[in-house]
């Protein structure tokens, strides 16, 4: 197994290019395989996590072109025909939930699965709902779970119900397909959760021509007689992946400046702004550029149920502040790549940082951290995150470093241009 140590810097200073949004990229090649006619999506992120998606979807057949910049999706669902198909997810929580949704509504038998962690993370919510709407899928090893295989080529129903704690992903897969079986209406049970997730789904959707009814996230319609219309689309900066680089200008008290963010973005994770600016850094944008200057950490007590994905880079931010803070609404971390919450404890008691949680909280009694040599679970935030401790203590160490090409390839690279080195041990 692989190990970076990183080498605390001298001096961090420079300027970052933010890689594009893995979220937008994989709607965006979704949306677009429902489109008859070629769409451009520009600027497109080249990671695990968007190759697995389009590796899916030449699987089905839909001819997809791939250029430096850009990617031409020419076909559509209409190229698919009645075969048998392996679809291979990967690590792609995106990749395997809206699949499964797309494959309610194409020809063929389509066996959907992804590697052995992806495939521990619980899909029923989902399936169940597209049973409801006429979906046959047969479950192959265990219940709830991947891998899992769908038989039907249509759906025949229009309104389901989804409980809204548990994945906005699944809301998501859902309105996605919504105009091609000629509109949906989803009821949402319980709290919605992560609805900036939401929120980018449906302007996306309205960025190629279909109307979303969000009913105060209570309930969603797509009104019947939509179409998706063909255009081509730009993908802007991911704020996941600026995330890591506002916590260290943050913590390291030095300014940086992030490069291709969009000031009027609705990407969730642009709430990690507000809860950066808490902590007493200030933060502002010229045009595309977001300009931060760190002025150290405190103690803090958030609600993050709209920007989750940055939970583990508070915490280990938190954990450099003298005293208690409590990071709330992170439910749904315990359903991802890992069982985040308990990794975070985990590889924060290395540090000599003890935690307390509940089901949707995790108090962090932060102060005096020590380096340590940090597992990442085959989680990409878990790696990226601990990194930045690496940044004011010598002898850091990260197993498993390559685990960030899941979303961010040259997360290593990007650190080393501001000044933050690593060697391999």
């Amino acid at each position: 197994m692989k190990k970076f140590k990183i080498v605390t810097p001298g001096e961090i200073s420079g300027e970052v290019l933010i890689p594009p949004s893995k979220s937008l990229t994989n709607r965006a090649l979704v949306i677009a395989s429902l489109i008859r006619g070629e769409v451009k999506i520009k600027n497109p992120l080249q990671s695990g996590d968007t190759r697995a998606m389009i590796d899916c979807l030449k699987e089905l057949g839909i001819k997809i072109e791939e250029d430096l910049g850009e990617i031409r999706v020419v076909g559509d669902i209409r190229d698919i025909r009645e075969k048998k198909y392996q679809l291979n997810a990967k690590l792609s929580g995106t990749t395997i939930r809206f699949l499964l949704a797309l494959s309610c509504i194409i020809p063929g038998k389509k066996t959907i699965f992804g590697e052995e962690s992806l495939n521990n993370r619980p899909i029923g919510e989902l399936a169940g709902a597209l049973k409801d709407l006429g979906a046959e899928i047969e479950y192959l090893e265990k219940p709830g779970y991947p891998p899992l295989l769908v038989k039907s080529p249509k759906l025949t129903e229009k309104r389901t119900i989804l409980h809204g704690d548990i994945s906005s992903q699944f809301f998501s897969a859902l309105l996605m397909i919504g105009p091609v079986i000629d509109g949906i209406e989803i009821s949402v049970m319980g709290k919605q959760i992560s609805k900036p997730y939401i929120d980018m789904t449906i302007d996306l959707m309205n960025y190629f021509g279909v109307k979303v009814e969000n009913q105060d996230y209570k309930r969603y319609v797509v009104a019947v007689g939509q179409r998706y219309i063909c255009k081509d689309y730009k993908v802007e900066g991911d704020y996941s992946s600026a995330g890591y680089f506002l916590a260290i200008a943050a913590l390291t008290k030095t300014t940086l400046i992030l490069k291709n963010l969009n000031p009027n973005s609705r990407q969730a994770d642009k709430n990690f702004i507000g809860i950066i600016t808490q902590l007493g850094s200030e933060i502002k944008f010229e045009g595309n550029d977001l300009i931060i200057t760190g002025n150290g950490i405190k103690t803090l007590n958030v609600d993050m149920e709209n920007c989750p994905d940055q939970a583990q880079t508070l915490a280990v931010l938190l954990a450099f502040a003298k005293g208690r803070s409590t990071i709330m609404g992170i439910r749904s971390l315990r359903v991802k790549e890992t069982e985040r919450v308990l990794a975070l404890q985990t590889e924060l008691l290395k540090m000599g940082i003890k935690t307390e949680s509940t089901i949707d909280s995790l108090t962090i009694f932060g102060g005096d951290p020590k380096s340590a040599e940090i597992d990442t679970y085959n989680d990409h935030r878990m790696a990226m995150a601990f990194a930045l401790a690496g940044t004011v203590l010598d002898g850091m160490v990260i197993n498993n470093p390559e685990v960030v090409t899941k979303t961010f390839p040259d997360f290593w690279e990007k650190l080393e241009r501001v000044g933050v080195k690593h060697e391999e041990i």
